[in-house]
């Protein structure tokens, strides 16, 4: 049964691989017998941490919690995690959503609200009492007037590119930027501008170009002279 289970230490630490080939009860087996071997040689004053491998198969909760009481009622090790060569149907939807970029071509008018998982190209303008808001990046090919929420689940690396005009409001996670006071009202931008948040954790306006230095992961084009 040891066939079906590894213990190795790695440069993160103590790593438990578990066959993804063997059936529940082969690994349970196979995984106590080889925990009883490492009593003998193991102090009981130490408390490891230990990640479980578990290859090209998922396991469930339960499968989950009885792996995970194994480890720890036999061995002086705490399991910190498992790891999986795939992932469910849930998460692949999720990274589907955040991978992807949501293109519209519309004016987003006064009481209109979008919201989109991932970046959001639009091509056109957000009207004043219009919103969007986006958990990445969004680029704005239009005037803007309303308000603009980039990464509003937390991503600080997002960033919104856009005509700021009043009375826009730019935000970038928790951090807010207002083109909405008295000395904005003459404001007309015929550039496109890009705001973002700087290592000292500011939301910074600055022009388009800034995009490719502070972001350049946003641009993987390879072609061209």
């Amino acid at each position: 049964m040891k066939k079906y289970v590894q213990i190795k230490g790695t440069k993160d630490g103590i790593s438990i691989f578990l066959s993804d080939t063997a059936s529940l009860v082969e690994l349970e087996e196979g995984l106590l017998q080889h925990l009883k071997e490492q009593q003998k040689i193991v102090s009981q004053d130490q408390k490891l941490a230990v990640q479980v491998h578990i290859g090209n198969r998922l396991f469930t909760e339960a499968e989950e919690h009885s792996i995970k009481s194994i480890i720890q009622e036999n061995s002086v090790m705490e399991v910190s995690g498992f790891t999986s060569n795939v992932m469910s149907k849930q998460d692949a939807k999720k990274w589907k959503e955040e991978e992807q970029i949501f293109s519209l071509a519309t004016i987003v008018r006064s009481g209109q609200i979008i919201n989109v998982p991932g970046d959001l190209l639009l091509v056109g303008d957000v009207n004043p009492g219009g919103a969007i808001r986006a958990t990445g990046n969004i680029f704005i090919l239009g005037n803007v007037k309303g308000i603009i929420h980039a990464g509003f689940e937390g991503d600080i690396k997002a960033v919104v590119t856009g005509k700021f005009q009043y009375p826009s409001q730019i935000r970038i996670a928790d951090q807010i930027h207002g083109f909405d006071d008295e000395s904005s009202k003459e404001r007309i931008e015929e550039n496109i501008l890009t705001a973002y948040i700087d290592d000292k954790s500011e939301l910074k306006i600055d022009s388009l170009h800034i995009l490719r230095k502070i972001r350049p992961e946003i641009s993987n084009f390879q072609g061209g002279q």
